[in-house]
């Protein structure tokens, strides 16, 4: 509300500078009247000047908004005696069609600041309600809760019977399972009493006597004294067989000498 209160004095303080130079236009001189817009002009521009540089400082578009207002009133008051000498445009008319404009602009501007502020304030109001909202869900949830404790309270009650159940049937399994076990010890410990007594009403058989070992010592002698004697005989017929290739050899080569010897007497004589 600040804002369109601001608004709206601006707006008639406007109306109130034209309704000032229609007055001075009717009782005043055209020169003196001039000087007077000039000095009005220039004081809005000065204005507009400063309300610009304290937005930039201060990064804020109201502030802005109201420099370029400044300003375009300074330049409309700059144009007044253009438009009336150089255009002859009726001065009543034209006082009275800027002051409607201004009237228009200032009317549409309060609008959009009160439905943007009716806005901010609707949505003020929702985030109350989803806030009370969020409250009331908690109430609900708690609840919820203690219904979904009790169910898990009951659940944990059959689930611990279930469980006490099952140990019982596991515990009976494993005793059955000990009694048989147990049983097929005894059975087996039976069986092995018997197999004993068996074996001791048995005769017992007789130890073998030391000759056969000594014959299977005496035999393995043999076979490695052969088996040497074999190895002995191959090596030395392989001895023999290289000693007549060498002898072979040598006859050859020297057979090879005496023909080479008769050539050369032949060829001599």
């Amino acid at each position: 509300m600040k804002k369109i209160g601001k608004n709206l004095s601006r707006a008639l303080c406007i109306i109130i500078y034209f309704i000032i130079l229609f007055f001075a236009y009717t009782r005043m001189n055209l020169d003196r009247l001039a000087q007077d817009i000039q000095v009005f002009s220039g004081a809005f521009l000065i204005l507009g000047i400063l309300a610009l540089e304290k937005a930039y400082k201060k990064d804020s578009g109201e502030v802005a908004i109201t420099g370029i207002e400044l300003l375009v009133l300074s330049i409309h008051s700059l144009s007044i005696m253009h438009m009336i000498t150089l255009l002859k445009y009726d001065f009543k008319s034209y006082m009275l069609i800027s002051s409607g404009i201004v009237v228009i602009y200032y009317v549409l501007k309060v609008i959009i600041i009160y439905t943007k502020d009716k806005k901010e304030y609707l949505k003020g109001l929702s985030d109350i309600s989803k806030i009370v909202k969020e409250d009331e869900p908690i109430k609900k949830e708690a609840k919820k809760r203690n219904k979904n404790e009790k169910e898990k309270e009951e659940t944990d009650e059959l689930e611990s019977t279930k469980e006490n159940q099952s140990k019982e049937t596991n515990n009976t399994e494993i005793k059955q399972n000990k009694d048989s076990k147990i049983k097929t010890n005894s059975k087996r410990k039976q069986a092995k009493k018997v197999n004993e007594s068996k074996n001791k009403e048995k005769p017992k058989p007789k130890p073998k006597t030391k000759a056969k070992s000594n014959k299977k010592v005496i035999e393995d002698k043999t076979e490695k004294q052969s088996k040497e004697t074999k190895t002995e005989t191959k090596k030395k017929k392989i001895e023999n067989v290289e000693e007549k290739t060498k002898n072979e050899k040598r006859k050859k080569s020297s057979s090879v000498k005496t023909k080479k010897v008769e050539k050369e007497v032949k060829e001599n004589d």
